[in-house]
């Protein structure tokens, strides 16, 4: 990408202020932006990743959904929900071989797109991006452990609420309620697939909710009344 690029400036504030490659220098900046290609993708658009040459995908803006389908019946899990400053396709980086992971923008989202064996190279090249790395897998590989955890132990009804609680703004609105980011701009489909559940059970359990007041909507956004109503509701 060229320094001319409208996106270039934005594209630096995000690496530096996120996990993986906040540690870079300028210049170390500089040679990530320059390796890659921008591309957009509008809401709900698959990002495909087999060219020939698999690439290295880093979210500049947006927020992209990492699912895997069952060729049998169709059905989807969502195992990350990612945003500015993620990257995906993790594994070839790390071992060179394929991976499966379908990835779907959940917004219109733009990416950086890098030639794999050139992000290999700053793992050699760049001591602070492979410092950061193994953290920033670490802090992955909890999530799948919790959400393994999740689905033996829990019913739908609680990994819905624990999802609600995760994305709960521990701050108050105007209204004295407690707003819910992120899953309010997601289909009952998608969050379905993020507690490993289907669609038609979580608009059913969403209805309970807000006939138990735990939860509200106004103006097509989630809000929880009490956090703590909700916590003690189903026992978290």
């Amino acid at each position: 990408m060229e320094e001319e690029s409208p996106f270039y400036e934005e594209s630096r504030r995000v690496l530096k202020s996120s996990a993986l490659f906040g540690g870079l220098t300028d210049d170390e900046l500089d040679t990530v932006l320059k390796s890659g290609r921008y591309e957009v993708y509008k809401r709900s658009e698959t990002i495909e990743n087999d060219e020939g040459e698999e690439f290295l995908n880093i979210i500049i803006k947006g927020e992209v959904k990492l699912s895997q389908v069952d060729p049998s019946n169709g059905r989807s899990i969502t195992l990350f929900v990612l945003g500015p400053g993620d990257i995906f396709d993790v594994f070839p980086l790390l071992d060179g071989k394929k991976h499966t992971m379908f990835a779907t923008a959940l917004q219109n989202s733009v990416i950086l797109r890098v030639k794999m064996s050139e992000a290999r190279e700053w793992l050699k090249r760049f001591p602070e991006f492979n410092a950061r790395m193994l953290p920033y897998l670490g802090s992955m590989m909890r999530e799948l452990e919790a959400f393994g955890e999740q689905l033996v132990f829990d019913d739908t009804a609680t990994r819905l609420a624990k999802l609600i609680l995760k994305h709960t703004s521990r701050q108050k609105n105007e209204n004295n309620h407690f707003p819910v980011e992120l899953i309010n701009r997601l289909s009952h489909e998608t969050i379905a697939e993020m507690i490993g559940s289907v669609r038609s059970v979580v608009t059913t359990q969403l209805g309970k909710m807000k006939e138990e007041e735990l939860i509200l909507s106004r103006r097509g956004k989630l809000l929880v009344k009490e956090l703590e109503a909700l916590k003690e509701r189903y026992g978290l």
